[in-house]
Order: structure tokens, then sequence, then C-alpha cells
């Protein structure tokens, strides 16, 4: 455990330990061991990312306000399902390479892309210009992964993930079309 997981992750006190953090098992998948290892780490990134825009997106659903809320906020809580749904998979996926996915706050952080925002609360406009930023981010990141398990053979990683990147894709174009909306409460308009 590291200096700055104390306090905040809990080491169980009984049971084996199974495998270690960072360790790569065999898979079932037939994927190199480096190959799996080099996806494991591509995929980890992912899932840190998209943890984060998970976050973002619930985070913007319990606070969205303004002339739009219900259309907004019902955008936003179902595309936060999607995403968090694409978070799972790619947890999943890392399992099955014979990876563990980042999960802890540590290290979700430390592999994440896509940054949170911070504590207080901004106006909707400047919320979904931060989630469309994130998922911009997301996005980049599992195309070029994509490409990357297409190298080293992976098509059901790489199947999987182009599935996620339309998924991601059609949700940023919704955030994009209320971004372009001038009905969208703006800060200087309230002052």
């Amino acid at each position: 455990m590291t200096k700055e997981q104390l306090g905040l992750v809990r080491e169980p006190e009984a049971g084996d330990r199974r495998q270690e953090w960072g360790a790569l098992d065999g898979n079932e998948l037939r994927i190199d061991r480096d190959d799996a290892e080099a996806i494991v780490d591509a995929l980890s990134v992912d899932f840190a990312g998209s943890f984060n825009l998970f976050y973002l997106l619930r985070k913007h659903f319990w606070t969205a306000e303004g002339a739009e809320f219900h259309e907004v906020a019902e955008f936003l809580e179902d595309a936060y399902k999607r995403t968090r749904a694409i978070n799972d998979d790619l947890a999943v996926r890392i399992v099955e390479l014979g990876g563990i996915p980042p999960n802890t706050p540590p290290t979700i952080q430390e592999r994440a892309e896509v940054h949170l925002e911070a504590e207080g609360l901004y106006d909707l406009r400047a919320s979904l210009a931060g989630d469309l930023d994130g998922y911009a981010t997301l996005v980049a990141s599992i195309r070029e992964h994509v490409n990357l398990a297409e190298e080293v053979g992976d098509s059901g990683t790489a199947e999987r993930l182009r599935d996620h990147l339309t998924t991601l894709e059609d949700d940023a174009h919704e955030i994009e079309q209320f971004l372009e909306d001038d009905t969208l409460v703006r800060e200087e308009s309230i002052n």
C-alpha cells in the first residue's frame, strides 16, 4: 500500500490475495502475455477516463438548472448510465486479459486523462463544455487503443472499443447541440 493510500484504502485482515496489483495473470483469450499487458495498460487509461467522465456527468445531472433543465438532465442521466456501462465493460475486459482494473481513487486518478471538475458548482454551459472536453479526451484515447488492439491481433477488444466509440461520439454530439442552443443559461445573463 502506498503512502497516499493510507487511511483511504482498507487492507483486508483475512483471506488470501489471489493476484497482486499490477501483476498480469494468464488469459484464456490466447493473447500473448506482452500484448495482453500492453492492452491492459491501455484499457486502464480508458477505464479511469470513463470513470471520471461518469462522475462528471452524474454531478451535472444532479446540478443541472436553467431553461432546458429537464431535457438536459434527462440526457445527462442516460449518458452517465451509458458511460458507467462502458466503464464496467472495460473492467471486465481487463480481467479477461489477466489484469486488475484500477480500483482505488489514487490508482484511478493516476491513470485518468479525463479530469474531474473542481468541487464548486458551475453554470450549465461551463459544465457541459467540460463534459464535451472529457468526451473528446476519452474518444481520442479509445481510438488509439482500437489501433493497438488490432495491431496485436485482439479483435475482441478492438470490436468492443469501436462499439464504445459510437456511444461516446453520439453523446458528445448531443452535448454539442445543447451548447449551440442560446437558451442555456450563461453566467453573464444572470448577473
